[in-house]
Formats: structure tokens, sequence, C-alpha cells
């Protein structure tokens, strides 16, 4: 049985990833219908198949040295306990390019700055290999990984805690920049943060919560089966604000976002509100790649959900919504207004007060921006069905909403207070190509909208007339799933074009230039892997959902580890 590399998580850490030995990855991602199809049309050297044939062969027969054995056997934890992070400021014209000073961030990144994100991260190998070949390999190997991570040779390793056998490599010119590392047992440790590696072997040695412990957790692991998955991830509630944190450019006290800290964000204490935490799991079945998803919502919050919830169009969707390229979702939700005001109330319920009057606030906020009043009665006149649209084209887009309609006449007047707030006018607009009339607004967002059979489109006027635009595409049909309340179609070109470049530099296939994915056997292989299509459907403690896909989050693996 594998080990439970969680036991070895603080309680707290805000990320944790945990994956299945390189063999039984390699074997199973050699199964794809994308590998299959882009291996030859790329030209993989056959010296590559050697090397998978070998590591089978060695896992199968146990035999080799203790570094092959461990490549063979070890299962790899990936766990962030907080984020770093500083914004350096933009260059201007008269800088200096050789000043690499940077400035500490501040509540919003500037326009043109760089986000420097740094993790408190630890690497956990379970290796397979007795105690004291583990220690062996780790006396070997530690230095030519420090020296590989530093880019020069690492000083003479320090002996930082006798206790706990803690190992330390610094940087010879940096000597804040350090490895850390130690050895438990046939487990071994890699951390680049004194604290992060401590905290995990405190969880190790039983003198600290571990994340194996934690119900959402458990709760996660059974609904997305990762005892037969590729790779698992847990994000807790801190994650998940981290995460939000560092897309908006906003930091926490010191620039640091960490779990550990005595004062929580409002963020942090309203997404705690609604969700335990985020599961994920990524597997590989009949060709394609499996992404599975679990949002563990609290039980108040799923009652107050669940009489909105409304079966999503799924094979039914109408064909004209299906963009060329980028993704489609539909989703079946009933009278949102009083579903989100039910959802506040429960929020605030669990929450603090700062929590309860932020969340109205954004609620009246979000409310104000689409021109609807205070208490004005609007569920009434919409539909069940709602459609977020993302053409995916290569101009820079952004959403298309798409509400369907029971009583157009009643929005009438909230669209107009829409698309003349802070005292733009409205140019009626007739695209190219279509039919539609097309009410733009001279707004500084560049709003606009339009009525389409019983749907209203709401976006910004380039993408509105981009979508009308385009021709019908050719029938899609979303696999039906029992109480599914979201259906997404994704066209995975971009995905399996960054993912063929990765494919390309990984396995020595030549240059691995967009050029490259003009040739005519590359673009066939990606022209005809099939679109992606997954669901969510609510549960009895939160949402799950599935995506079937050529690449899935492959896409975004193959290009980190190429880039390593």
């Amino acid at each position: 049985m594998p080990p439970d590399l969680a036991r070895y998580s603080p309680r707290e850490a805000l990320v944790f990833v945990e994956t299945d030995s390189l063999p039984n990855a390699l074997r199973r991602l050699e199964t794809l219908s994308f590998w299959k199809a882009i291996k030859p049309a790329i030209g993989v050297p056959g010296q590559f198949d050697d090397v998978l044939t070998s590591a089978r062969v060695l896992a199968w027969l146990d035999v080799g040295p203790a570094e092959a054995k461990l490549l063979a056997r070890a299962r790899w934890g990936l766990i962030i306990t907080g984020l770093t992070a500083e914004v350096a400021a933009p260059e201007s014209p008269s800088s200096d390019p050789l000043n690499t000073t940077s400035t500490p961030a501040k509540a919003e990144t500037p326009p043109g700055a760089a986000l420097d994100v740094t993790p408190q991260l630890t690497v956990c190998l379970a290796t397979g290999l007795s105690a004291e070949q583990t220690l062996r390999v780790g006396q070997e190997r530690l230095p030519l990984i420090a020296r590989k991570l530093f880019g020069c040779a690492p000083l003479p390793p320090e002996q930082a805690d006798q206790t706990v056998q803690l190992m330390r490599f610094r940087h010879p010119e940096r000597p804040e920049t350090s490895l850390w590392a130690a050895a438990r047992g046939d487990l071994l440790f890699l951390a680049n943060d004194e604290a992060a590696i401590r905290a995990c072997l405190e969880a190790t040695d039983g003198r600290r919560a571990t994340l194996a412990d934690l119900p959402a957790f458990k709760r996660a692991r059974q609904s997305i089966h990762p005892d037969q998955a590729l790779l698992f991830a847990f994000v807790n509630p801190a994650g998940l604000e981290a995460a939000l944190r560092l897309r908006q450019g906003n930091l926490g006290h010191n620039n640091v976002v960490s779990q550990d800290g005595k004062e929580q964000s409002l963020l942090a204490s309203m997404l705690a509100g609604l969700s335990d935490g985020l599961g994920y799991s990524l597997d590989v079945q009949e060709g394609q790649v499996v992404d599975r998803y679990y949002l563990a919502l609290h039980p108040s919050i799923v009652t107050e959900l669940r009489p909105h919830v409304r079966p999503a169009l799924g094979a039914s969707a109408p064909q004209r919504f299906l963009p060329k390229q980028g993704s489609l979702i539909s989703f079946g939700w009933s009278r949102p207004l009083t579903a989100l005001d039910r959802v506040q109330t429960a929020l605030a319920a669990r929450s603090n007060a700062a929590v309860a009057f932020l969340s109205r606030e954004l609620l009246d906020g979000l409310r104000e921006r689409y021109g609807i009043r205070p208490r004005e009665p609007l569920d009434d006149a919409l539909g069940d069905q709602w459609l977020a649209i993302h053409p995916g084209d290569e101009a820079e887009t952004e959403t298309i909403w798409g509400i369907s309609v029971r009583e157009r006449a009643r929005l009438l007047p909230t669209l107009d207070r829409y698309l003349r707030a802070d005292g733009a006018s409205i140019t009626n607009v007739n695209v190219a190509g279509s039919d539609v009339p097309l009410a733009a607004s001279t707004h500084r967002d560049g709003r606009a909208a339009c009525f389409l059979d019983n749907w209203l489109l709401l976006g910004n006027r380039p993408t509105l007339e981009r979508f009308l635009a385009q021709p019908p595409q050719p029938p899609v049909a979303f696999p039906p799933v029992a109480d599914a309340f979201l259906y997404r179609h994704t066209c995975p070109q971009e995905d399996l074009s960054q993912a063929t470049l990765a494919l390309i530099k990984l396995t020595r296939a030549g240059e691995a230039t967009p050029l490259r994915l003009t040739e005519p056997a590359i673009r066939q292989a990606i022209e005809q892997q099939p679109v992606a299509t997954g669901y969510f459907r609510l549960g009895d403690d939160g949402c799950l959902g599935e995506m079937r896909s050529p690449i899935g989050n492959l896409a975004y693996l193959t290009s980190f580890i190429s880039n390593l």
C-alpha cells in the first residue's frame, strides 16, 4: 500500500500535492491518444523510448543502484505552507538596466510591474528505500541538487539542528538563499525555508496536527478517487485566498500570505465561511486526461443553493453559442437575486460582523454595476439558464454573459441604466455578418448588449461583434449527467499547442519554436483531437466536477517541467 504523504504535511498547509511513481505515471501517459498522435509528428528520438523501457524494467525487476530504485519507486509530495511576494517596479526609459532593486509590494501591483512570488515549499519523497540507503543517497546527491538550484557550488553543508538531523546548504553569495534537508526513515525532505521543513518534520514526528486528519481533506480524497489518479491536490481556504490575492496583486501583512499569521484577512474569513477547501485529481482514462474537482461547501450554503440549482443545457445547448475557439459554459440557476441574498445571509450567520458587512456590500455593488436597484423584483423576468462564452480568439477578449429571458420588457429599464452608467450614451450598431442589432455604450469599459432570440447577451463591444459575426459551428454533444447544473465545452487547440512545444523540448525533438506548429503533421495531430467537455453537480457537502479532454491540465504541467 502506498504511503499516505498527507501524514507528513501540517494541517494548515496552503497547498498539498502528491503524485504517483514516475514509471507508473509514464506508463499511463503513454496511453494518451494525443501522445500517440503527436509523437511521430514531432519526431521523438528513439533514445527516448529506450529510456522509458529501461525505467519500466528497473521498476519491474527491482534491480539497479539506489538512485535508480528511488526513481522507480518514489512517490512525491509537494507542500506549500506560505507565500512571500515582492513587486519589482517597472523599468522606465531612463532607468539603469543593471539595477535589479525591487520595491516592496503595495496594496496593488502597479501597471507594468512584475510580481515575484516565492513559495515556502517542502518536497517530501517517500523513497521506498531502506533508511540507510535514503540517508546515503541524500548525502551524495544533495550537494548536486543545491548546485543545480543555485547555479553554482554551495557552501559546505551545515548541521543546522542535530536533534532533528536538519542540514542546510547556503548560496555562496546570497547566504539567505538556502536548501534545507532532512531524512526520516525512507522519507527525504527538501525545502527552501526553515519554518516550512520544521513544520513537516513536526507533523511526521507526531508533534503537530496533520492534513490527513482534516475532515474536508478526507472528503475530497473520497470524492475524487485519488488512489486511482496520477496526481492529487488539496487547497485550503487560506490557499484559495492567496491565489486570489496574487491574481489581484494584493498581499497581506509584511507582503506574506500565510495560514500561520494571527490576523486573518476578511477575504480569508469570507472564503472560510463558504468553503472548507478545494480538491483536485488528474488521471488518464480511455486515452483522455480526466481532471476532477471537489469544492467543499458548508451544509448551510448547500441548503441555500439547492432550491435554485437547475439542470443545465447539455446536448440541447444552442449551437449558435458555441465559439470557434475558447469555451462555452452553460449552467442552470433560477431566481438568482434571491439565491445570492440567501447565500449571503447564510455566510453572515457563520462569520463575524466585518465579513457580514463586506459580503453585503459586495452583493449591493454587484447589483449596482448591472443597473439593478435595491429590492428590484427581477427574478420572475429572468429564465433559469445562463451562459458564459469566451470566444478565445487571438485578440484579447472578455467573457460574454448570456441570460435566458422570460419578460424582455421588464428588463429594458434595468438594461438602460446599465448601459448609461456614469453618464454614458447608447449607440445602436449593425454588426457585419449578423442581423442582430447591438446596443453599444460609450462607457469607458466598452460595455454592450443585445437580445438574441430569448437570450440577453452582455459583454464588451469588440468581443460581441466578433462573436455575432462568426459562422455557425459544428454541433457538439455534451454527455448527459444526472443532476449536472453546469456543462463546459472547451476548444483545446491552444493548450495542445503549448503542450506540443513543451514535449518537443522535453524529448529533445528539435527546436521548440512556434514555427514547428505550422508543420502539416503537427497541425493535423492537434486539429484531429476532440473538444474538452465536462460538468459540475451539487452534492450533499460540496460541488463535484469532471473534465475530459485530450490534454487537460497536463498542458501546464509539461510546460512547467520543460522550463525547470
